[in-house]
């Protein structure tokens, strides 16, 4: 139980730097966030849907439901979507009471049988990353008061409550 708890936690984190990305988003110029810049995705705004899209794949992988891509919205129905599947990606964990059972993948890219909790790790992993990048294009952009995503500030807010 403790491994869960430990995976849970990890999708919570998720969530509470997806929230603080968002907020920090927000309070800026929306028109930057679509501004092209140098990066993987070129503007903030693709990188927000590849790591919408990333979580939807995985989140699908793990209901063995079919994918679907998030569709093109406006940039704030992007950073809702981004919440509400960060919401529903936790709930899923919340319910899990065995993180070992497999989940095939099939993808372009990869093709094999993962545990759940490997594909858990990797798909917050991966949002982690392209937050990181999210601020960096925001430093390119000049937008100030990026917040701190990293995991131990987490782990402080988590700890006082």
């Amino acid at each position: 139980m403790e491994d869960n708890n430990k995976i849970i936690d990890l999708v919570t984190y998720n969530l509470w730097a997806n929230k603080r990305i968002i907020t920090w988003l927000e309070s800026n110029d929306q028109e930057l966030i679509t501004k092209d810049c140098q990066s993987s995705f070129s503007s903030i705004l693709k990188t927000v849907k590849h790591i919408l899209d990333g979580q939807i794949l995985y989140y699908s992988i793990l209901n063995q439901s079919p994918y679907n891509e998030s569709s093109e919205n406006s940039v704030q129905d992007k950073y809702r979507q981004l919440i509400e599947q960060s919401i529903a990606f936790l709930e899923y964990v919340k319910k899990q009471k065995n993180f070992n059972e497999s989940r095939l993948v099939k993808t372009k890219f990869l093709s094999g049988e993962f545990p759940q909790f490997e594909l858990i790790k990797h798909c917050m992993n991966h949002s982690t990353f392209h937050r990181g990048q999210i601020i960096t294009i925001g430093h390119q952009l000049k937008l100030t008061k990026a917040p701190s995503t990293d995991m131990l500030f987490y782990f402080i807010e988590r700890n006082k409550h």
